[in-house]
């Protein structure tokens, strides 16, 4: 066949200003045809069995036709269609709808390791060069197909192919995807090795964590508190008495066993002892122990006292304000001597404690109002330590916030985050009731919050129906009148349930900020054995220092 032949129902035109300069014998229907379908823009598109190229030139619009049944396998596609192909980094094959492979990119040849240009599919399937065709059967379901496929080469890919319709609907051509699923399989070998790699970081995280824990679950960050925790550790090595002042809620008892944790006496016991959990007539006893017939009462044989039992180890007297004058002195010639006498008896006993005491009253003006003897305060306050409250340290907030959010989660399994707006409402309140006041807040919080993510207005409405009163024990005294009445929270129910729910929320806000059960019951005005049964009752739990 001749070139002109070949070309013979090649036609062109050229269109300006909307008139038609110049043409070719292009017959008049075509022309309109492709003036109709054109649209601004558009470098080629097709007209009944026509190929349509438009170039913009300075003489006017050119459209050129070219018959389809003139291409052939070789110019269906342009020189940049070649490259843009060759440039995809999986294979890629493209087939006329009788199963002849007109195209094959670069990156097929190499990882099939076959040059399928110009064969047909059914034939390469025969020779065993593949062992399937996916260009076959996509032909035969005229639908996209995706099928696993193994070469000469023994490598197996997975292989994608898509059927190329024309304006009637019917396949003109299919494409085919090929992706080496050996690199796949790579990348999931790592990314297991990375999740087996982040699972034992993960557990060796958690061991740190839990060795840390069992030491001390303090958290400082403020400058305030690094100053503190400093100081904690320089006089951790030593065995002198220390006092811990601070506002109710702040710690003292995290500082006690940080202490205790960092001491020679780390491997020995840490003995607990509220002086206003236990009633006055028996801290003597159970301070100091007793021998038998020492009182009516007294246990045959004896008992040895707290101090006895921590011997070798370290002794926390919190609430020290509250421990009666005449057991002060005794407590004087323990600090003094090293030595405790049982009741009834007149033998001392030596003893090897460390004492850490701590409380949240002024000592200094109880010594002038003559209830705290002057010399046990001296005795006790070698070593002060005052832990500032969590409204001067703003900077322990957050952290201290994601502590109790990781400890809530191991506890009951619920895992809460907390939205960077409505920390920033728990960063700015005053919390009267520190560290212990934020805890219980961000345990409510996650209890009652019914999304994971704790929203701005939750906490706003849980800080703004907290009933919570500090009350400070020398506030106590010098304004025994006074009485703030908590706002009532929002409830839903009946009536009934609702006055349930608010007496629950009542002791268990109780519990959380006193030491004992006869201290809450004694705040509620309710007997203590009231107060037992309403715990059992609403199945309340809490950790008690000292079982009366």
């Amino acid at each position: 066949m001749s070139v002109t032949e070949l070309h013979k129902e090649e036609h062109f035109f050229i269109v300006k200003n909307g008139e038609v300069i110049v043409k070719s014998d292009i017959q008049q229907e075509l022309l309109e045809q492709i003036s109709e379908k054109y649209c601004k823009g558009q470098e080629t598109f097709e007209v009944q069995e026509y190929f349509v190229h438009v170039v913009e030139t300075s003489q006017g619009t050119l459209f050129t036709a070219r018959s389809l049944k003139q291409f052939n396998d070789i110019d269906f596609m342009n020189p940049l269609s070649h490259k843009l192909l060759n440039s995809i980094s999986d294979g890629v094959t493209i087939c006329d709808r009788h199963g002849k492979i007109l195209f094959q990119n670069d990156i097929d040849i190499e990882i099939v390791g076959i040059d399928l240009r110009g064969r047909y599919a059914k034939d390469v399937i025969a020779e065993g060069l593949m062992s399937d065709s996916i260009s076959m059967k996509v032909i035969e379901s005229q639908e996209k197909v995706t099928i696993l496929q193994t070469f000469i080469n023994g490598r197996c890919f997975l292989v994608t192919g898509q059927p190329i319709l024309d304006e009637d609907g019917k396949l003109q051509y299919v494409v085919a995807i090929t992706r080496d699923m050996t690199q796949l399989k790579l990348l999931e070998q790592e990314v297991q090795k990375l999740e087996d790699q982040n699972e034992n970081f993960k557990c060796k995280l958690q061991a740190l964590h839990n060795q840390e824990s069992r030491k001390s679950s303090l958290i400082a960050v403020s400058s305030a508190m690094m100053q503190v925790v400093k100081r904690v550790m320089r006089v951790a090595e030593v065995d002198s008495t220390v006092l811990i002042g601070g506002e109710s809620g702040v710690g003292k008892e995290e500082i006690t066993k940080l202490i205790h944790a960092y001491s020679r006496r780390s491997h020995k016991q840490i003995l607990t002892i509220n002086c206003s959990a236990i009633p006055e007539t028996l801290l003597e006893s159970e301070l100091f122990g007793y021998e038998s017939g020492a009182f009516t009462g007294a246990s045959k044989g004896g008992k040895a006292g707290l101090f006895e039992i921590a011997s070798g180890g370290t002794v926390f007297l919190d609430e020290i304000g509250e421990m009666p004058l005449q057991l002060q002195a005794k407590l004087l010639r323990v600090l003094q001597e090293s030595e405790v006498q049982r009741i009834g008896s007149g033998r001392p006993i030596a003893i090897d404690v460390r004492i850490i005491a701590a409380t949240n009253r002024n000592l200094a003006d109880m010594v002038r109002q003559g209830s705290f003897r002057e010399d046990l305060y001296y005795r006790l306050n070698i070593i002060p330590i005052e832990i500032p409250p969590l409204r001067q340290r703003r900077q322990d907030i957050i952290p201290l916030v994601n502590h109790f959010l990781a400890l809530i989660g191991d506890k009951y399994g619920i895992h809460r985050t907390i939205e960077s707006s409505a920390m920033k409402v728990l960063e700015a309140y005053t919390w009267p009731g520190n560290v212990r006041q934020l805890k219980n807040m961000v345990e409510r919080l996650c209890l009652l919050a019914t999304q994971p993510e704790i929203t701005v207005s939750t906490v706003q409405q849980e800080l703004d129906s907290n009933p919570l009163v500090i009350r400070q024990v020398d506030n106590t005294v010098q304004q025994p009148n006074v009485q703030q009445q908590p706002a009532v929270p929002l409830f839903v129910g009946t009536l009934k349930e609702q006055v349930a729910m608010f007496e629950k929320q009542l002791i268990k806000q109780a519990l959380s900020e006193h030491p004992s059960i006869r201290q809450a019951a004694k705040a509620l005005g309710c007997d203590q054995s009231t107060l037992v049964r309403k715990i059992q009752k609403f199945q309340l739990t809490r950790h008690i220092s000292y079982q009366e």
